[in-house]
């Protein structure tokens, strides 16, 4: 039963990009959606709500019958006909919310029922306490997850631990050069691991969630190579944000010991975030050494680089990745008995 007041939030729209492969089973994805959108009006309103299925039409009817069975009939379902990735299916429900709706905050999660709707006012509270704090209205919160290796196994782990190591301390030369710093005060640095960049639990603020939308738009087209919105999105989104002044900020959410279901198992293609990596270091405009130095600082931090065949695969991506920035690619040899 609902309570009485419901729903907490009148200025929160939410954005789900959904998408299962034909091979998944039925009751799983509807299990899913459900689990995902239950108590949904506990939280936010019927019309604040967009579901964005990415190439996936085939599974319009079991998101109808999760929208039926919850009472969620004032939900927007949009469908991009071929599967063109995350950011893609993102930037569409951002779209539609920002022309029709006037909503303050935009979160975005995803459709497996990792981001829990109990971790929402957590964000909420410490969005609004950012933007009280600081009078910055351009504001991103991210769920925080408490590990990484149980959810995605040991290489997508160090993969996505390097790369938020890569934005950081990338962010903090790109404002050093204007003389000014990143404001990391509202994160969460308890295992003084880097910011969870690559989380896919998002709280945006109204003017955060049009720069993403522009910014996004933007290098989707400038660097075509990289297919941003599909192979790029958690990292653009973060430094749109960043880059344009904004606050990000951290709390720690729930999140699954194992995913129930991922089109990446437990392989990881290292050239995938190669080219998240080669991002950053265009979006900060590192070239030569500064992009070297950047890039080897995040390695040599890396469980990666001690032990094939993952070093190898690292030492194949930093290869491509300096090259592009026109940076020498030689590795300094050190001591392998000392540290």
């Amino acid at each position: 039963m609902r309570s009485v007041g419901r729903p907490l939030y009148k200025d929160v729209d939410m954005v789900i990009p959904i998408w299962f492969s034909q091979q998944t089973p039925s009751e799983q994805v509807k299990q899913l959606l459900y689990q995902t959108m239950e108590r949904w009006d506990d939280y936010v309103r019927s019309d604040g709500v967009v579901l964005v299925l990415d190439g996936c039409h085939w599974w319009e009817p079991a998101i109808k019958q999760v929208r039926e069975q919850l009472s969620g009939q004032g939900w927007t379902i949009l469908i991009n006909e071929e599967n063109q990735g995350k950011g893609a299916a993102v930037l569409k429900g951002l779209k539609t919310l920002l022309e029709r709706s006037s909503a303050r905050w935009f979160v975005i999660r995803d459709c497996d029922n990792d981001h829990r709707l109990i971790d929402l006012p957590r964000l909420v509270e410490r969005g609004t306490a950012m933007e009280k704090a600081t009078g910055n209205d351009r504001i991103l919160v991210l769920g925080r997850r408490s590990d990484l290796s149980f959810p995605m196994s040991f290489a997508r782990a160090q993969w996505e631990f390097l790369l938020d190591d890569l934005i950081m301390a990338g962010t903090e030369w790109f404002f050093a050069k204007k003389d000014d710093y990143p404001d990391w005060s509202f994160c969460s640095f308890h295992d003084r691991s880097p910011v969870d960049f690559l989380s896919g639990y998002k709280l945006l603020t109204r003017r955060a969630a049009e720069t993403v939308v522009a910014d996004t738009s933007l290098y989707e087209d400038r660097y075509q190579d990289l297919k941003v919105l599909r192979y790029c999105w958690e990292t653009a989104v973060s430094l749109a944000v960043l880059l344009a002044g904004g606050l990000v900020g951290e709390v720690q959410r729930l999140t699954y010991r194992r995913q129930p279901i991922t089109s990446y198992g437990d392989r990881v293609n290292p050239d995938l975030y190669g080219q998240q990596i080669l991002y950053t270091l265009r979006r900060i405009d590192a070239v030569g050494l500064p992009a070297k130095k950047l890039l080897d600082n995040a390695c040599r931090r890396s469980l990666l680089w001690t032990q094939d065949p993952f070093r190898q695969e690292l030492i194949s991506v930093r290869e491509t990745v300096l090259k592009d920035r026109g940076a020498p690619t030689n590795i300094v040899t050190l001591d392998p008995w000392f540290f």
